[in-house]
């Protein structure tokens, strides 16, 4: 008599290799835009933004000066938007809004950057092929050493509409 040999099915394993496969490749995108980050603000990330861009789901990573200019967007923004990094560079996020963008966002927006706290939103965004999507954004302003504000970090996720 030959004894019956177990085995371990090939797609259990291959499902649990890609949970893992995908926790991985958050982790060294979360530690190459924190890398970016910060060799744009000059300054090192606060743990608590850290630990924020390590556990918030997010598509696409926008840094804005004081005047609202985009300084750097990480890869996500090409692929949630359509518009290259080195296109967004220099003007106002205000590029990817359009007729359906709600004029009193806009205006809540504003006033909330005008706060220099941490807030959320959802408003209407344009893609570059002119197609209309809900982002939320999550803005935080990033301050330097003397607490100044210095930047404004928005996580930018693409919201399913129900």
């Amino acid at each position: 008599m030959t004894a019956k040999k177990n085995y371990i099915s090939p797609i259990r394993s291959f499902d649990f290799y890609l949970e893992n496969y995908h926790k991985l490749l958050k982790k060294l995108k979360v530690e190459h835009d924190v890398e970016q980050l910060q060799s744009v603000i000059d300054l090192p990330l606060p743990s608590e933004i850290k630990q924020t861009l390590e556990t918030t789901d997010y598509d696409a990573l926008v840094v804005t000066n004081l005047k609202k200019e985009i300084l750097w967007a990480n890869n996500g923004f090409k692929e949630m938007t359509g518009y290259s990094k080195s296109f967004a560079i220099g003007k106002k996020p205000t590029f990817l809004q359009g007729v359906n963008t709600a004029k009193t966002a806009l205006e809540a927006i504003r006033e909330l950057v005008k706060k220099q706290k941490r807030f959320s939103y959802t408003l209407t965004n344009y893609r570059k092929n002119g197609e209309e999507y809900q982002c939320q954004i999550e803005v935080l302003p990033l301050h330097d050493r003397t607490k100044k504000v210095t930047h404004f970090l928005a996580m930018e996720r693409e919201k399913e509409v129900a």
